[in-house]
């Protein structure tokens, strides 16, 4: 329910409008197929070529259904030359795209091919944007659509709102609290809309990182948590479709080791699920003067939760949490996912570690716990308090080479209690993202 930056980084959807008619000849295979709920849609601009106009106040985006066709929700981010999203007060800085630029919709807002069709009165022609599931081979489309004069409105609908002032992040499935000035939550509500009951289901989410480092004649085995961070919000921006927080923390580890972890990483909010990719950076000295690390990062649930059930990759078969305790999990088999659902609503969480670590013998274990006498206990052996679930780094010494190293940690609100399988969409969306094709069309014709 945290990101590997909360966690660590060392140590880690109106109107079909009548309309002039673009007529393009019918394709074969003309209906949406597409069936990726969670997948949000990210269009390099550079692909957004011979339109005429890179005046984002001139697009308006579509889907087509049986029904007609209707604006849906996108945005334009801009990004600088080094890939950093651009966050700023003023419009200004995205009333024109260039090649860095982004733009980003849904995947579940997508429909059909276009065969004959009635568009918005005074289109001058734009692009027609594929989704393709790399998997199934599954497709659906949108179309950008370009204004001689002032657009029809846009999609009123929101989908993630981020209030820098109460620190919520508000999105269609779910609400989400941030304690202040910090990368941890203290709370978080699976939405009626997503099946949950809108009542907060989490206490505190918790870090405990204990590597012990020698260098010369120091060797030093500071516990880390997540107050521990010095943590800097650098940007939040808000549109239709997401959200983002740009952060940058770090930790001082002491006289010789300053400033590790360190680094700046994003977080999107979507309508059902939030993410935060980023980079685990090891330096040579630190990989070199390792000599143990333990790595704890998992979520305190309150008493609610019990009546829910968790799930694993490693224990799939699903377990009641009664508060009664339960005997000691499989915490040594690697998995990328578990889940909670029950009354409350139901999360699956996703954490991605480098295949190279895996290769090395790194595996994520299982932090689990069920115990309405557990006592959360501080120092290096730290645990969970009585409802708990979460991750361990196990074997991190394994690691063999410095430098930096992709991860992923996502939580993706599952519309009903989680069956057998609903992981799969979630890890396709993080492992294998859908592929896109943009073809230009004017007068009526795909080019």
């Amino acid at each position: 329910m945290t990101s590997p930056v909360r966690w660590v980084e060392l140590a880690l959807c109106l109107v079909s409008l009548p309309a002039m008619v673009l007529a393009i000849p019918p394709p074969r295979g003309s209906s949406e197929t597409l069936a990726r709920l969670h997948d949000p849609v990210v269009v390099s601009t550079a692909l957004l070529q011979g339109s005429g106009s890179t005046r984002t106040a001139q697009y308006r985006l579509y889907r087509v259904s049986p029904t007609g066709v209707s604006p849906v929700p996108y945005q334009f981010d801009a990004r600088d030359e080094d890939g950093e999203i651009v966050f700023s007060d003023h419009a200004s800085v995205e009333d024109s795209f260039d090649d860095n630029d982004e733009l980003v919709f849904m995947a579940k807002d997508t429909g059909d091919r276009v065969v004959a069709r009635n568009f918005p009165a005074g289109t001058e022609g734009g692009f027609e944007i594929e989704a393709a599931d790399p998997v199934t081979g599954d497709v659906g489309w949108v179309y950008l659509l370009r204004f001689r004069g002032e657009p029809p409105p846009p999609s009123p609908v929101v989908y993630a709102h981020y209030d820098t002032q109460t620190a919520q992040v508000r999105a269609k499935y779910y609400t989400i609290r941030y304690y202040p000035g910090s990368t941890f939550f203290t709370g978080m509500s699976i939405e009626p809309a997503a099946g949950g009951s809108g009542k907060n289901i989490l206490d505190r989410m918790k870090l405990r990182v204990n590597p012990t480092l020698s260098l010369l004649f120091t060797t030093t085995s500071p516990l880390i948590t997540e107050q521990d961070f010095q943590v800097r919000i650098t940007g939040v921006k808000n549109g239709p479709v997401r959200a983002i927080r740009r952060v940058h923390q770090s930790i001082d580890l002491g006289k010789f080791f300053p400033n590790v972890p360190g680094g700046t990483t994003y977080t999107y909010y979507y309508f059902s699920s939030f993410m935060t990719p980023s980079k685990f950076s090891i330096p040579w000295l630190v990989l070199k003067s390792l000599r143990d690390f333990r790595f704890t990062g998992f979520s305190d649930f309150r008493r609610n939760v019990v009546g829910m059930t968790y799930w694993d990759g490693a224990n799939p078969q699903g377990i009641l949490l009664t508060g009664k305790g339960h005997p000691p999990l499989q915490t040594r088999k690697d998995h990328d996912w578990w889940a909670m659902g029950g009354r409350g609503g139901t999360c699956l969480h996703v954490f991605l570690i480098p295949p190279e670590w895996r290769k090395w013998g790194v595996t994520r274990g299982t932090v689990f716990v069920d115990d309405d006498a557990a006592v959360d206990r501080e120092g290096p052996e730290a645990e969970p308090g009585e409802h708990a679930a979460g991750y361990s780094l196990l074997h991190m010494t394994n690691i063999r080479h410095s430098g930096s190293y992709d991860l992923n940690l996502a939580t993706i609100i599952l519309p009903h209690l989680y069956r057998p399988g609903d992981e799969v969409q979630p890890l396709e969306m993080l492992k294998r993202p859908l592929h896109v094709t943009v073809r230009p069309f004017s007068g009526g014709r795909v080019r």
